[in-house]
């Protein structure tokens, strides 16, 4: 299973902040983290005020979590917050007095942050939902040492379920098969509409490519390519979930569809016969690998690879006094590729 990586800011004001957020760079170094500090103007005095400006500015870096820390008299307040999400986790850390003190603090801050990151990659909750968020007293100070290694002073959370969202999404898409006579394919539109839930989704699919021109010293054939079905997929990295919007999702599907030829004969050599115009139907399983990328809140970009694995491989040409002169025999395995905009709220 492939990680998907938080995506983490510090909000930094000063030098003091900016030493925290060093700590805290070496203390999340082994976790699935990007760490990025964001200068930023001192936050208001008030924490809806606070969280207001943090959230503004992860969203304009497309980030999961924010950090920031005020001073308090002889201590740290941290906090780290859910970039779409209601909670916020507030600690403070008292300052005991002296070089010593002072640097096992930003210790035990940059652990409380750690910790709070730890649950959060692993789908769990932190702190509180906004409205029942109060201030720390300074009577609550959490001690610290540096004689050994930080211990993890906040419970994770990451051992309750990660709610999957029910949702609908849709697709269109350009579509792009080597069908075996063509050096450059077939192309066409592709569209899916359908239902998720969490890492699963189920779409009817279907596809249309325009005429397409097939050539021998005999014949000029034109043909058609429509697909209708259905498609089965499975998120295996990236799944929704109400707590955190992943920005990249992988995802394995397969679709069971019946494709349509409807094929015309243009133009004949002379002693040839065209062959009526004729519609050939065969069954077309196509597995595949889908890569997305979300651009914007419920919008996603996605590329796919696979393959199309025809059932009955069509077979095109004319008659003659002799019989059946082929111009065109399609694979019965079919590489093919799209790209695509995909509409899905989580």
């Amino acid at each position: 299973m492939l990680a998907i990586v938080l995506r983490v800011i510090i909000l930094v004001t000063g030098d003091a902040d900016a030493n925290l957020a060093a700590r805290i760079e070496g203390q999340t170094a082994d976790l699935d983290a990007e760490i990025e500090r964001v200068a930023s103007p001192r936050l208001p005095a008030e924490l809806p005020g606070q969280l207001a400006v943090a959230r503004r500015l992860a969203d304009e870096r497309d980030a999961d979590a924010i950090v920031w820390f005020r001073r308090d008299d002889d201590g740290w307040i941290v906090h780290v917050a859910e970039a779409e999400g209601e909670r916020v986790l507030v600690r403070r850390v008292q300052t005991r007095g002296g070089a010593m003190s002072s640097s096992a603090a930003i210790e035990g801050a940059a652990v409380v942050v750690r910790t709070a990151l730890r649950g959060l990659a692993s789908g769990g909750e932190i702190g509180v939902s906004e409205p029942e968020v109060v201030a720390v007293a300074p009577s609550e100070p959490v001690d610290v040492t540096i004689d050994r290694p930080a211990e993890p002073i906040d419970r994770p959370a990451a051992e309750e379920p990660v709610t999957r969202p029910l949702r609908p999404f849709a697709e269109l898409a350009w579509s792009g098969v080597l069908d075996g006579e063509r050096a450059a394919g077939t192309h066409g539109v592709a569209a899916r509409l359908g239902v998720a839930g969490g890492p699963f989704r189920i779409a009817a699919v279907a596809t249309h490519h325009p005429g397409a021109t097939y050539r021998s010293r005999d014949a000029t054939i034109e043909v058609e390519r429509q697909t209708l079905g259905l498609a089965l997929g499975i998120d295996v990295a990236g799944a929704a979930s109400l707590r955190r919007h992943a920005r990249w999702r992988v995802a394995a599907d397969v679709a069971l569809a019946m494709a349509r030829f409807p094929r015309t004969t243009t133009t004949t050599s002379p002693g040839l016969e065209p062959t009526a115009g004729a519609v050939i139907w065969t069954p077309i399983a196509t597995p595949a690998v889908r890569l997305s990328r979300r651009i914007a809140p419920g919008t996603w970009v996605a590329v796919t690879l696979g393959a199309d694995l025809v059932a009955r491989p069509p077979q095109f040409g004319v008659a003659s006094g002799e019989g059946f002169v082929p111009v065109a025999t399609l694979w019965s395995v079919q590489p093919h590729a799209g790209i695509g905009i995909v509409v899905d709220p989580f």
